[in-house]
């Protein structure tokens, strides 16, 4: 039992090793995993590899090609400006159904409150040292928007909203490579956002949300 839950644990460590070196881009657009390379990386064995390779491969961030192997999944415009359409899309629509379904309406707002205080936290960290606290910053961006969403009332949306999202800020995240960090401008919309929210101004929250997501596409930090 004990071995069983090691082994997850293991798994689960060597998963978030390999996500988060693609999202920042150490394992660049395009290059092969090697596996026998990878062993020597990761600490880990081939088939806890292979597990978790396979789980990125279903998030979007790897692909897989028979008799060629695994290879980190490029990037591109068109993929950008999917993604970006698909995230504008889902999280509009699940922003407003969260807003307007009166069940765990409270609770809600706590959790939106609870989540913006640790993004404008790190925000602020941020404007301090991009490099020191980047992937904690992108954790608590992602989590205010996935945040966003999660009183819409609907799993399947929930669900999507949440890939789209991480591959999106996958092309944040190495947009920061060449441009700085949004920073105040970042900071004021979601101070902005969580207001109207709070308020219950859907329309206001809607408009924002999308200036937000648009500012965000052209500059880092979403």
């Amino acid at each position: 039992m004990l071995e069983t839950v090691e082994k997850k644990l293991v798994g689960q460590s060597v998963y978030e090793q390999l996500r988060t070196d693609i999202m920042t881009g150490q394992l660049t657009p395009g290059a092969k995993l090697k596996l026998n390379l990878l062993k020597a990386r990761y600490g880990a064995s081939v088939n806890t590899l292979r597990e978790a390779l396979m789980r990125l491969v279903s998030d979007g961030f790897v692909r897989f090609i028979d008799q060629k192997g695994f290879s980190v999944q490029m990037v591109s415009k068109d993929d950008l400006y999917e993604l970006l359409e698909l995230r504008t899309m889902l999280e509009t629509t699940g922003l407003e159904k969260s807003m307007t379904n009166s069940s765990g309406l409270l609770a809600w707002k706590s959790e939106m409150v609870a989540a913006h205080y640790r993004l404008s936290c790190m925000e602020e960290l941020m404007l301090q040292d991009e490099r020191a606290h980047v992937q904690a910053w992108e954790r608590a961006d992602r989590d205010f928007h996935m945040t966003m969403v999660a009183n819409c009332g609907s799993h399947q949306m929930i669900r999507y909203h949440g890939s789209i999202i991480e591959q999106y800020m996958r092309y944040q995240l190495l947009a920061l490579q060449k441009r700085p960090f949004r920073g105040s401008k970042s900071l004021g919309e979601h101070k902005e956002l969580l207001e109207r929210i709070m308020q219950g101004d859907v329309p206001g929250a809607i408009a924002m949300l999308k200036h937000h997501i648009a500012q965000g596409a052209n500059n880092p930090g979403s």
